[in-house]
């Protein structure tokens, strides 16, 4: 090689390693001590879980949840804690007591929960099911004038294997290869890519009115009670009437698949089975809605008034106690935060932890923060916070551990997320892919055009077993998992709290059209 040759490669590994993002080793090394030899993060799933939980939106363990929340992590040092208003309002709604039961040919107590939003019954109904299939308007003529003050099975079991899948799985070198290897943020074949939020946005609402069709015309035939089957096997998986769409005239039970194909055979058989439901809730005309919010405060004067910010969602379903949905997620942003508090570090920007409420509703508590603090969804009208915000790290696809980022298209940030993932390679954090995720809180901050991101997670038994059902439990959460994701997320947060500039943006979004 020539002197020129040798000075010239020199000059470009120069330039590669100035270029390169800077990772301050000894921080996180001081991270990880304290995110896996004094973890809290199990301690304070338990509080969320066990003590707080279920947290449907609009209910009183809701807000015990947040107000702990918030002292709690006033009592770890942080500036500012609160409970902020994020505009929304719901009905409060929470069980006192429900059975459902098959009472003849046979006693079978029967595994199930009632709809959340779902009215109270003044007795005792008992009555012998009548079996329908409405799946859309379609088949509101063959039913139409029989079904007054009837329980209304609606479907038939569907056939389906007994589960040959193992139950819980983490992702394999191969699947992560085949997402990092995309070069469409919206590519198909990947489960949960949207184009955009407003694509998810109308697909939700789309989904909603269907239902809501459905559901009306229940009311106007004058039924009873609707009973339907889970989508998954034992575990019952329900959620709720979105309340804030229609307010529900009956109340409706989700059961479990086994139950409901027994129930619907004996009828097939023209055995006389008798079904008795009750249920007693208590509901609240208007609750306000909000979020927990608490920060270290910045400490360079230049920058402080500029914020990074992690969070989760902690509202949940109400039939488990909401462990992996979301209060994994919130239990890791609230370790992470702790660990940073903990080991000392002085960010120069801000550093702020949102508990967002009403996820489950449509994004209630984060889209409301992104319209109060950085501007109108719809039509882009920014506020001067946005130019404030550096980026959103979000965590909700159950408890298991981060593999990576999906960067939704913003390929400006792989360089810089590739070298704070490096420390946790060896954990199995390896994978940037372009891919876009959605379904979750970071979609409103990239609708507005600033820095969202969602981890890439291990699955876990999320989906086959726990996701909205009544398994959601503390016992579903992995410890080592929450503890490494906890470790990545304060490492994350602190390295863009300290980096000279904020994270590179996509270009802003045009404004949204309906239907468009």
């Amino acid at each position: 090689m020539t002197r020129i040759a040798i000075a010239l490669a020199l000059l470009l590994s120069a330039t590669s390693a100035l270029a390169q993002e800077p990772v301050n080793d000894t921080v996180v090394a001081q991270i990880k001590s304290e995110a896996f030899q004094r973890s809290a993060v199990m301690d304070t799933l338990s509080w969320l879980s066990d003590v707080y939980g279920p947290r449907l939106t609009g209910s009183p363990t809701l807000r015990q949840a947040a107000e702990w929340a918030r002292d709690q992590l006033t009592r770890w040092g942080m500036a500012n804690a609160a409970l902020e208003p994020n505009g929304s309002t719901t009905r409060g709604w929470s069980i006192e007591r429900f059975s459902i039961e098959m009472t003849a040919p046979q006693y079978m107590r029967i595994t199930g929960y009632p709809r959340a939003w779902s009215p109270a019954l003044a007795s005792p109904l008992n009555a012998t099911p009548i079996v329908v299939e409405v799946k859309s308007k379609d088949d509101f003529a063959k039913v139409r004038g029989k079904l007054r003050g009837a329980i209304v099975m609606n479907g038939r079991p569907d056939p389906a294997d007994i589960g040959f899948q193992p139950e819980a799985k983490r992702l394999s070198d191969e699947e992560l290869k085949k997402q990092e290897g995309q070069v469409d943020p919206a590519a198909s074949g990947f489960p949960n890519t949207p184009k955009s939020y407003w694509d998810e946005e109308d697909e939700f609402v789309k989904a909603l009115e269907k239902q809501k069709e459905i559901y009306e015309f229940f009311a106007h035939e004058g039924i009873a009670a609707l009973v339907t089957p889970s989508a998954i096997g034992e575990d019952v998986r329900t959620d709720g009437f979105y309340d804030h769409v229609w307010h529900p005239a009956y109340p409706g039970f989700v059961i479990s698949r086994e139950h409901y194909g027994r129930l619907v055979r004996l009828l097939d058989h023209k055995q006389a089975v008798t079904m008795s439901l009750s249920l007693s809730v208590r509901m609240v005309d208007r609750v306000e809605g909000f979020n927990v919010v608490a920060e270290i405060p910045g400490s360079d004067a230049a920058l402080r008034s500029e914020v990074v910010m992690l969070g989760g969602h902690l509202d949940s379903w109400h039939s488990g106690t909401g462990a992996t949905d979301n209060g994994a997620g919130c239990a890791v942003a609230l370790e992470a935060i702790r660990i940073l508090k903990a080991i000392g570090v002085q960010p120069r920007r801000t550093i702020r932890v949102a508990l967002w409420t009403g996820e489950e509703q449509d994004y209630f508590g984060s889209a409301g923060y992104v319209e109060r603090h950085f501007g109108a969804l719809q039509t882009v009208t920014l506020k001067p916070e946005h130019a404030k915000l550096s980026g959103y790290f979000n965590l909700d696809n159950g408890s298991g551990r981060i593999r990576g980022v999906n960067l939704q298209g913003n390929e400006a940030a792989r360089p810089i997320f590739e070298a704070w993932l490096r420390p946790f390679n060896y954990l199995g954090a390896t994978t940037l892919t372009t891919l876009n995720t959605g379904g979750t809180d970071h979609m409103p901050f990239d609708a507005i055009g600033l820095p969202g991101f969602q981890f890439i997670q291990d699955p876990l038994n999320y989906e086959s077993k726990v996701h909205h059902s009544n398994l959601d439990l503390y016992e579903e959460a992995v410890p080592d998992d929450l503890k490494q994701a906890s470790a990545i997320l304060a490492s994350f947060v602190y390295h863009a709290a300290m980096r000279d500039g904020l994270l590179p943006r996509k270009p802003l979004p045009k404004p949204h059209t309906d239907g468009k």
